[in-house]
């Protein structure tokens, strides 16, 4: 408890009436970051305007750099179509503790999607529009709403001169939508705390496990014939078909055998989605080669090597019991773009610390689960031995008309108010 003009009150209630009071001012947080279209390769001026931002948060040191290529190519978890970073450069802003308490790491990332056809926007995707109590704009939700709440809280603490005796490092990286490159070059740069936390739009779950993703090609052979003889073809397409029924057993095991009580809302916890299939040259033709690509979902805590060989030896057995896929195999490839999953304790510390604030803000108990989506969690939690939950508000993102709700945005302000000044401890002057 503080004094504060006389009346005793928490600080919390002092940080959130600070918060309410900046609301303005966060808008235009995030509207400015919306207003830069930072697609992998243009990020340099909003992460100029987030080093500014941290300048006059009075952050004690503020690295701006453009990560080495060649130096992240020697990493196990690196992955990228570019050839250079030049002119993308990651910031990190450390907020130095006065001492004695935990530090923490907020990573957030400022690159986002494509905003796809235009005509499927009501509005433009980079002006950050605000309309019945919505802010739209491609990256509100998936990051640049964060960020945005991130400033108004340390704005609020700077405003009534609370010190944090914890650390604060904030990171704004670069090609988490591409493969995370941002996040490893911060873990290889040796930033490092006693957590962290990634605000990825998960709509208030608290979440210690990530899944990771892979990307594969399977190609399976037939043999062309003209269509009017098929029988005397083998179709690619016909075997394609026992393929994708192996594919869809796969991804129904999958599920049994790492269910988890994280998941048990979600229908299909760790797809396997055949996103595309190609084969066959003319109508009249019986084709002889199908191509079909696809992304799995890898449990939290398993290894990507481990999902690779399931899916390699699953479509092997099913090839054993086919006459011509046993002689003429279905070849299996793995695409470059992957991530790996991280996971921690349900009854980690900083899970717990998440959990107090939600339930002292909302006054419910927050939902536990994990991602069904891949993060920067890997990076964070085994390359940084940083513990690292997700943890954001909203749930919309990667679609036209990209949002997210004002309450929502101010009350997520205010819960990672909480979270910083319970994990971080905190002196006022």
């Amino acid at each position: 408890m503080i004094k504060t003009g006389g009346d005793t009150v928490s600080i919390y209630e002092d940080v959130k009436k600070e918060i309410d009071a900046l609301q303005t001012e966060i808008i235009d947080y995030a509207k400015k970051l919306i207003k830069f279209p930072t697609k992998s390769g243009n990020e340099i001026l909003a992460q100029r305007y987030v080093k500014e931002v941290l300048e006059d948060l009075d952050f004690d040191y503020i690295d701006m750099w453009e990560p080495d290529i060649n130096e992240l190519k020697k990493h196990e978890a690196f992955v990228s179509s570019r050839d250079s970073f030049i002119n993308s450069p990651n910031v990190v802003g450390v907020l130095k503790g006065t001492g004695n308490g935990k530090s923490l790491i907020l990573n957030s990332h400022i690159d986002i999607v494509s905003e796809g056809d235009l005509n499927e926007w009501s509005y433009s995707p980079f002006e950050g529009t605000v309309v019945n109590n919505k802010i739209i704009g491609r990256g509100v939700s998936d990051m640049k709403g964060v960020n945005s709440a991130i400033f108004g809280v340390l704005k609020a603490f700077k405003k009534l001169g609370v010190k944090l005796k914890g650390d604060l490092i904030f990171q704004s990286v670069i090609e988490e939508e591409t493969g995370g490159a941002g996040s490893l070059a911060c873990a290889l740069r040796g930033y490092k705390a006693d957590a962290a936390i990634i605000p990825e739009p998960v709509g208030f779950k608290i979440c210690p496990a990530q899944q990771g993703v892979l990307y594969f090609k399977i190609n399976i052979p037939g043999q062309s014939f003209h269509g009017g003889k098929r029988y005397l073809g083998v179709s690619a397409i016909e075997k394609a078909y026992k393929v994708l029924l192996a594919i869809e057993s796969l991804e129904k095991h999958r599920c049994e055998i790492y269910a988890s009580p994280l998941y048990k809302d979600v229908p299909i916890p760790f797809t396997i989605n055949v996103g595309t299939i190609n084969g066959g040259v003319w109508p009249s033709t019986v084709p002889d080669l199908v191509a079909i690509e696809g992304r799995m979902g890898v449990a939290p805590g398993e290894k990507l090597d481990n999902g690779k060989k399931m899916l390699e030896n699953w479509i092997s057995e099913a090839a054993d019991k086919d006459s011509w896929l046993k002689n003429n195999r279905p070849e299996v490839q793995w695409l470059k773009n992957f991530l790996g999953s991280a996971c921690i304790e349900n009854d980690h510390e900083i899970v717990k610390t998440a959990q107090k604030a939600y339930k002292r803000h909302f006054n419910k108990d927050a939902e536990l689960g994990g991602t069904p989506f891949g993060t920067d969690a890997r990076s964070l939690t085994e390359f940084s031995n940083t513990p690292t939950i997700v943890f954001g508000p909203g749930s919309v993102a990667h679609c036209p008309d990209e949002y997210l709700e004002i309450d929502v945005l101010m009350d997520y302000t205010k819960v990672l108010a909480e979270i910083i000044l319970d994990w971080n401890e905190y002196e006022k002057h």
